[in-house]
């Protein structure tokens, strides 16, 4: 290299491809260089060189510019600029806002001026997803909702649900059914029991508009309708009439106001649940004493009562044995008397038959006979005499007459 060659390339700053200088000139100039590109560098220039950062943006980015003069400017993704040294005042990238599926957001920008209207006022627009939102103006914003929420460290549905103003803070406003966990308590019977009731309220939002226009809270808003219509219910009714009628608070009968409030700001209550409730230490223990005692009485009275009807059952059973045991010898009785009368019957028959036989014989042997004596036959027929027994001596020779000197009995021969 020729010595002229080496001394020029010692004096010129190499910028490489890429890269952005800022180059102070010695009056005060500043002048943005980009490379690839030689700047002399002499000592005798009294330049000075700083090399300027580069803001990238990618796909879901964006630019946000603030100038010196007093404008901004957004530039969508995927980009770069490099921040100028005089001209800009900061170059901040920015995350696009992602909305998802039953999300949307409520942007407020400037709106054109109609005839007779003052410049500057906004107009409200609602991004629905899902998708990615980039602002199209530096003067546009996104509506911040702060409501009431859950208090910090309520994640275990088992602790009191409790909830406290502005606790949250969000953008995207969600359109699916929610659901609200939330315990109203210090509720007091017409008895003057101190109980808290737990809930569950199942909700959608329905009109965003009609919620926008009519309450920046609509949660606070279910929070005290809910507690009114509760402490309203417990009122008149006792402690025991409330556990009787707690199925009542699983239905929307007793959440008038709540129901009329959330239809005001373009929600709708599709369900509520009854999740217990708690009492102080010594109610409970009062009524768990109670409903002991009434259990241990329920169960002897059941117990006496099973009794009561197996001693019915059984003399029941043997009052039914005992009729059938009387039904079974009544109708063996039955039987005998009925196969008795129909021997004597047979018999009679028998009879009556052999007597028309025996008159038809008699009157063949009256129509053979007709001068015999029927009634002495009969009589010598049914009448039999009594048997005549012969008695003998052997005294023979004593005479012919001796046999005189006995005595004498009817039906014996001597």
């Amino acid at each position: 290299r020729p010595p002229s060659a080496a001394m020029g390339a010692s004096c010129c700053k190499t910028l490489p491809h890429g890269e952005a200088w800022a180059v102070y000139q010695i009056n005060g100039e500043v002048n943005v260089v980009e490379g690839p590109t030689q700047v002399c560098s002499c000592a005798c220039l009294g330049r000075d060189f700083h090399q300027l950062e580069l803001a990238i943006a990618n796909e879901s980015e964006y630019l946000l510019m603030h100038y010196r003069d007093g404008r901004s400017e957004l530039k969508k993704g995927p980009c770069a600029e490099i921040i100028h040294p005089v001209d800009h005042k900061s170059v901040t990238v920015q995350q696009a806002v992602q909305i998802g599926d039953q999300e949307l957001i409520v942007v407020y920008r400037a709106a054109e001026p109609a005839e007779g209207q003052p410049v500057g006022k906004a107009k409200r627009e609602l991004i629905r997803g899902p998708g990615l939102y980039i602002p199209q103006s530096v003067s546009e914003w996104i509506h911040e909702f702060v409501w009431t929420g859950p208090v910090s460290g309520a994640d275990n549905i088992n602790e009191p649900a409790r909830k406290k103003v502005n606790a949250l803070k969000f953008q995207k406003l969600r359109t699916i059914p929610g659901k609200m966990y939330y315990d109203v308590e210090n509720v007091r019977t017409k008895d003057n029991a101190l109980i808290t009731v737990k809930l569950l309220m199942f909700y959608q939002l329905t009109n965003v508009e009609k919620m926008l226009d009519n309450t920046n809270d609509p949660m606070g808003d279910f929070v005290n309708a809910v507690s009114a219509d509760i402490i309203e219910w417990c009122a008149p009714q006792k402690f025991d009439e409330f556990l009787e009628a707690t199925d009542k608070l699983n239905t929307l009968g007793p959440y008038a106001q709540l129901k009329t409030s959330a239809m005001k700001v373009g929600y709708e209550v599709s369900r509520i649940v009854f999740r217990g409730y708690t009492a102080p230490q010594a109610l409970q223990r009062m009524h768990d004493n109670a409903i002991e005692k009434r259990t241990s009485l329920m169960l002897g009275k059941e117990t006496e009562e099973e009794e009561q009807n197996m001693a019915d059952f059984k003399l029941k059973k043997e009052a039914e044995r005992a009729m059938q045991q009387q039904q079974l010898e009544m109708d063996k009785l039955n039987h005998e008397l009925e196969m008795r009368n129909k021997k004597a019957q047979a018999e009679r028959d028998l009879k009556q038959k052999e007597q028309g036989l025996e008159i038809e014989r008699l009157q063949q042997v009256q129509r053979l006979d007709k001068k015999g004596e029927l009634a002495a036959y009969l009589i010598a027929k049914d009448c039999q005499l009594p048997p005549t027994v012969n008695v003998a001596t052997m005294l023979a020779g004593t005479g012919t007459g001796s046999s005189s000197h006995l005595p004498s009995f009817p039906g014996l021969r001597f």
